[in-house]
């Protein structure tokens, strides 16, 4: 069994356990079947129902507990598939107070705290389990990843992560070519995300790297306005990017997770026992529920898209 596999049991053994304390029915209950509900919290994000069949975001079980432990008084009312707005769009409705939380790209976070472009330097994590184990460290949390977005308006959910894996380089069917060697690259218009450091490392390859906000990606794709991209596995099956994409190659150079911030004021202003509720599934509860996210299934997309590895041992690419 992969360590993906096991960390995806992991997750349903977790669940599983915390069924063990309540009836389902129970569990599912939304806050408004034990009363009018004290607080409610919009989280809003881009991952569309048919997601989860590659990645756990922890969203819904995270609404089932939160709604639980602070007994009726907070309500998450999450929507999905974008209706709220992009990446780019959701955490300025975090600050203006229009959505209470929203989960995005920590590369899509990055305009809003710098401190996440460090995630992007090329071949900074050996491997998705290295990439997980530090999204688990308590340093995490200490270091300018937690603290910094907090002098931005934003409350970083410790814990509430969807890592996606490895992001690989998508080349579209219009193209019909296949990357193995950087020069495979040359004269393509690669989509990149907001992150700074995304951006460089794709100009000092032979293609052009093009920030186009994830709502955009597939039309951008479709239309040709872009000819490849540079995304995490899961979330291709979001938004239908997968049906644009003719060859996908595993170059290793960054991975990608999906981060849930809150909005600090609102977060500070609710009383501290749903303030705790609410930390307390995400961070005292992970090991149960494990709300850490668990990687992609690259097998699930191995008879869908052609994937393959770079020619060379360092990729080619500038380390």
């Amino acid at each position: 069994m992969t360590a993906q596999a096991k960390r995806r049991q992991v997750v349903i053994g977790g669940l599983a356990g915390v069924g063990s304390l309540v009836s389902w029915p129970l569990l599912r209950k939304s806050a408004y079947a034990q009363g009018k509900p004290d607080h409610t919290m919009i989280l809003a994000h881009t991952f569309s129902p048919a997601t989860e069949k590659y990645v756990v975001t922890g969203i819904d079980q995270f609404k089932q507990a939160a709604e639980k432990y602070s007994q009726g008084k907070l309500l998450v009312d999450v929507h999905d598939s974008g209706k709220l707005g992009g990446q780019n769009i959701l955490p300025q409705k975090v600050q203006q107070g229009a959505v209470q939380a929203c989960q995005l790209s920590m590369q899509n976070f990055t305009p809003f705290s710098e401190a996440f472009n460090v995630l992007d330097f090329p071949f900074i994590f050996a491997s998705n389990d290295a990439f997980e184990k530090f999204l688990q460290d308590p340093y995490f949390m200490r270091s300018k990843l937690g603290t910094e977005p907090g002098t931005k308006g934003f409350k970083v959910l410790a814990g509430l992560w969807a890592n996606t894996g490895s992001r690989v380089t998508g080349i579209s069917k219009k193209i019909k070519r296949e990357v193995r060697l950087p020069s495979d690259l040359k004269g393509l218009k690669i989509r990149v995300t907001s992150s700074k450091v995304e951006q460089q490392a794709f100009a000092l390859t032979p293609g052009n790297p093009v920030s186009v906000d994830w709502a955009e990606t597939y039309q951008a794709m479709q239309q040709g306005t872009v000819d490849a991209l540079n995304v995490g596995l899961g979330p291709l099956s979001s938004a239908r990017i997968q049906e644009t994409i003719g060859t996908v190659t595993r170059i290793g150079m960054s991975f990608n997770a999906h981060v849930v911030v809150v909005s600090k004021r609102w977060f500070d202003a609710l009383p501290s026992a749903v303030r705790e509720a609410k930390c307390g599934v995400t961070s005292r509860r992970s090991n149960a529920m494990q709300m850490t996210a668990c990687g992609t299934n690259g097998r699930r997309w191995a008879s869908r898209l052609s994937i393959s590895a770079p020619m060379s041992a360092n990729n080619g690419l500038p380390r």
